[in-house]
């Protein structure tokens, strides 16, 4: 595995309840152990802000700056040297991203220098959601792997805008949508292509890990890419042939805005067959896949686990620990309790068996465990 993936140091103001912070991270497993309200999930929020620039508990920023102060910071040093911070302001609904002290054009450009997979307890509405869930999944994974990817995505999302914007606007010639037809089905090609060669990647891995649990319905689950229009049928014809529907709703009813990941057990919907546990497993199967996909050709991901004992049972546990040693350039996993929490990483190999530990309280972090032994990264 690349350890050359992942944070070395990490560097938090005003983020939630952490007034302060600055924490030297160990190249495998930080474990962050603490009583709820502690603070130790603000930890992994303040990494997933610093790799896309934004919560994933709020949509706004402002309910993530400390109560009293005017601006958050999210510092972080990468093991390859480079450094990258978020400034958020209180007034104002942008703020601040740089890559080595320089402003950035985009949070994509985080994202492509920190890849991260987010387990937690909503990353398993991945069944349940709507198709919007799944597509951000695997754009996601196809972002990762294929550098042309957000050129076709951002050309057909604008070309999707002003189509749906002429739609709404009722009395139109059939000149103007016919255009954007044609930019639509031009960015369409591309994006459907990469992401029908990433799924099968992505299918054939996830179906391999379910092979690796105890016998389940879970061997039986099939996945099926469904890329947002009929199959067989040619995207421009589809839109002409929607056009008047379209025109009635105000807005595109088919193409990749529409794609979806079909899972399914016996023909039926998966979430309708699998138990609880098992629908968990099977999202942890799927994004374990994502990183295997992306960690073969960029990056290894830097995973986010929040919570994982109470998510899963130990056994299960064990095995998704293992997995994750396999695919990831790190690890930051929080939990209620030291032992439990620790208990799954302790059967792996070195260095995945020797994690960091940081307890949480009150908004302050205090490593327990000096992480040299275990860190490569030492400077």
């Amino acid at each position: 595995m690349d350890y050359l993936a992942g944070l070395s140091r990490l560097v938090l103001a005003n983020f939630r309840n952490i007034s302060s912070a600055d924490i030297a991270l160990c190249c495998s497993v930080n474990l962050f152990y603490g009583v709820n309200g502690s603070g130790k999930t603000s930890v992994l929020e303040a990494v997933h802000m610093l790799a896309t620039g934004r919560s994933f508990r709020s949509r706004q920023h402002q309910p993530v700056i400390q109560a009293d102060a005017e601006q958050l910071a999210v510092f972080g040093r990468l093991k390859d040297g480079l450094t990258i911070g978020v400034e958020k302001r209180r007034s104002g609904p942008g703020g601040r991203i740089r890559i080595n002290r320089e402003a950035a054009e985009s949070s994509s450009q985080l994202a492509a220098l920190l890849p991260l997979q987010l387990i937690n307890s909503d990353s398993f509405s991945a069944l349940e959601g709507g198709p919007g869930v799944r597509r951000r999944l695997l754009d996601w994974t196809v972002f990762h792997v294929e550098q042309s990817y957000l050129h076709a995505l951002k050309d057909y999302q604008i070309a999707l805008r002003q189509r749906n914007a002429l739609l709404r606007r009722g009395k139109i010639g059939s000149d103007q949508l016919d255009i954007w037809d044609g930019r639509m089905v031009i960015a369409a090609v591309t994006l459907d292509r990469l992401r029908e060669e990433v799924f099968e990647r992505l299918g054939t891995v996830t179906r391999e890990l379910l092979l690796d649990l105890p016998v389940s319905p879970l061997q039986q689950v099939s996945i099926r890419y469904r890329r947002g229009w009929k199959q067989g049928v040619d995207l421009g014809e589809a839109l002409q042939a929607s056009r008047d529907a379209d025109m009635a709703v105000g807005h595109t009813r088919v193409g990749p805005h529409r794609a979806d990941m079909v899972f399914t057990v016996d023909s039926q919907p998966a979430q309708s067959i699998l138990s609880r546990g098992q629908q968990k497993m099977l999202v942890c199967a799927l994004r374990t896949a994502m990183a295997r996909v992306v960690s073969n050709s960029r990056k290894p991901p830097v995973f986010l686990i929040d919570d994982l004992p109470a998510e899963l049972d130990d056994a299960h546990q064990v095995i998704f620990a293992r997995w994750v040693s396999d695919c990831a350039g790190q690890v930051l996993v929080t939990g209620i309790e030291r032992e439990s929490t620790c208990r799954p990483w302790l059967s792996l190999a070195a260095p995945w068996n020797k994690p960091s530990v940081f307890h949480v309280e009150h908004g302050r972090i205090s490593a327990e465990l000096d992480p040299a032994p275990n860190n490569e990264w030492s400077e």
